[in-house]
């Protein structure tokens, strides 16, 4: 054994990294050290680190014996050479465990807020189509998550060389966002470490500066555009939705730029529709001008002015329709027509009409008729759409019932039939033995009264008019017969119910069809010669008249005729398919 190993050169340093201990051992070689591989060297070496160690106080991280070992045996074996080199031989003997950072908080956004690309309208050019921009993708349910937020972790403490713990770094936390409480709820959810925003009513999702994220059942937008695409809500008629349009309304900026499309139940615009747009849905209302080509279809519909524009509608109210634009509805009330189409059930012009086309299926008020050229006003049902979808179900309703009325007719007679050949020989039979008893001969009269009796299961009243007594099989053939005649009785009442039914519809269909010979045209203006008065194919210019007139169409005449007074029968006659409020005008005016 070496006998001086004990004057060795080592020390057990520390060094500090990013505020972390970490230990290292370093060893100069001297000249006192004779045989480096002497095993004594090699354990006396270790025992000295060992002992360092613990001089130290260091019990945590410590490498491995068996690495400490390969580490100084290396050292023994370049001895020389670092003895030469005259260097110290270091190693590390000791390593903490660093604390591990906590996460961040973050966000989870589950509804796309953002404007998606158009659809490509040509593979090969890459053109693309801004009109379509998915806006209707934003509807959400009650319920539906919208926002997520992840909550930071406070991280893992390390442990360094000391055994002592080392403070992890927490993550920063994410805030929750702002939100309407009125359409959002917050919920926390512990075991994920999370908060989430969940919508409380069934709309669209909006996100504003100044009041966060909230629900709303409209659609709210400041114009239609190619920042917004068309805006179709799937299912409308399911989903009680309205889209808002708060835009501009003065005359030369459209709140919706032409060529877009809106389709929700409620369509509000505050503002103007541009040219070929399409608003459709089922309550529609315009406070500006829709242009030209542009087409609105809804069930109620008010519109400021149109221009040009297909309007189509159930309910239609418009303050000025203009140049050759065209208006089909039911009833439909515009204070200002020129160089346009109107047609519907009821058509009323409370202000003006100027060179216009005015057709209904039963009543026409107009107030006031200027202008160069003729204006026509009639009354034909077939011109309106609505009445002739009204005839086709009417039609379809006689075709109907006169298929159901000549299957049952067939089937009553298939009945007869069996009855005749079934059962008529066994009353025959019961007549000609009661006569051959009794000496008598029944007239058509009895037989019939005989039968009735039989059919209402009176069979022993029969025996005692006629005083006789029936024998068991004669019993068997009168219950058989009255069987047998009353399902055909109620064969034939069922048939007659059905032939009564047929003629019903049959007799509404024809007064649909003649239906225009109880239609009214009203005229509160004394100008009206500018007018041209029709019923379907029988036309009439009227003079200048000096007072206000209503017009009819006398059938029977085939003429059309100014009643001047209106008397009770005349009264029941016309107005019979008038609406109240036609009616109302109807009997002021007349008054």
């Amino acid at each position: 054994m070496t006998p001086s190993i004990e004057l060795l050169d080592l020390m057990l340093h520390l060094d500090e990294r990013q505020g972390l201990e970490y230990a290292f051992i370093s060893i100069r070689p001297n000249t006192r050290i004779v045989k480096p591989l002497d095993p004594a060297v090699l354990r006396t070496i270790l025992e000295t680190i060992k002992a360092e160690l613990q001089k130290k106080g260091i019990r945590y991280g410590i490498n491995k014996t068996n690495t400490i070992t390969t580490e100084v045996k290396r050292y023994l074996t370049d001895y020389h050479r670092i003895a030469a080199n005259k260097t110290f031989y270091t190693f590390s003997i000791a390593s903490p465990t660093p604390p591990q950072k906590g996460d961040d908080g973050n966000l989870e956004i589950l509804v796309d807020l953002k404007l998606k690309p158009g659809k490509i309208s040509d593979e090969k050019t890459g053109k693309i189509d801004y009109y379509d921009l998915g806006f209707s993708e934003t509807l959400i349910h009650a319920g539906k998550s919208l926002v997520i937020i992840n909550h930071a972790t406070s991280g893992v403490d390390g442990i360094d060389i000391f055994k002592q713990p080392i403070k992890a770094e927490a993550g920063r936390e994410e805030k929750i966002p702002g939100y309407d409480r009125k359409t959002i709820t917050c919920e926390d959810d512990p075991d994920h470490n999370q908060t989430v925003l969940k919508a409380t009513i069934t709309g669209f999702l909006y996100q504003e500066s100044g009041r966060g994220y909230f629900v709303d059942k409209d659609v709210l937008t400041q114009q239609v555009d190619f920042s917004t695409g068309n805006i179709e809500v799937q299912d409308f008629s399911d989903i009680d939705t309205t889209i808002k349009v708060s835009g501009k309304n003065d005359i030369m900026h459209d709140s919706v730029k032409p060529g877009f499309t809106l389709k929700a139940q409620e369509i509000v615009i505050d503002g103007n529709v541009g040219r070929g747009a399409t608003i459709e849905g089922d309550t529609i209302i315009i406070s500006g001008i829709v242009d030209a080509k542009a087409r609105i279809i809804g069930r109620k519909i008010e519109i400021g002015k149109v221009v040009g524009a297909h309007i189509e509608g159930s309910d239609i109210k418009i303050n000025a329709v203009l140049q050759n634009a065209t208006v089909v509805g039911q009833q439909v009330r515009i204070s200002t027509c020129m160089s346009s189409r109107v047609s519907g059930e009821e058509v009323f012009i409370n202000r003006e009409l100027r060179s216009g086309s005015v057709t209904a299926s039963n009543f026409i008020f107009c107030q006031q008729a200027s202008g160069t050229s003729h204006s026509t006003l009639t009354i034909d049902p077939f011109a309106i759409p609505s009445f002739r979808q009204k005839l086709e179900e009417q039609q379809s309703r006689v075709d109907s019932c006169r298929q159901r009325y000549q299957k049952y007719n067939q089937e009553h007679e298939k009945k007869q039939r069996m009855h005749h050949n079934k059962q008529q020989h066994q009353i025959d039979n019961f007549y000609r033995q009661v006569e051959e008893l009794k000496k008598i001969t029944f007239n058509e009269k009895q037989k019939k009264a005989i039968e009735q009796l039989l059919a209402q299961g009176q069979i022993d009243d029969v025996g005692k008019r006629l005083n006789l007594k029936l024998h068991a099989i004669t019993r068997k053939h009168l219950e058989n017969f009255a069987h047998s005649l009353s399902l055909l009785q109620d064969s034939f009442t069922e048939l007659s119910k059905l032939k009564e039914a047929y003629k019903n519809e049959e007799t509404i269909q024809h007064q649909m069809e003649e239906s225009h010979t109880r239609g009214l045209i009203l005229i509160a203006d004394e100008s009206s010669g500018e007018m041209k008065i029709c019923y379907r194919k029988v036309c009439l210019s009227p003079i200048v008249f000096n007072q206000n007139l209503l017009f009819c169409y006398d059938a029977k005449k085939n003429k059309i005729i100014a009643l001047k007074k209106i008397g009770a029968i005349t009264h029941r006659r016309l107005f019979t398919q008038l609406s109240p409020r036609a009616l109302s005008i109807v009997n002021k005016f007349t008054s």
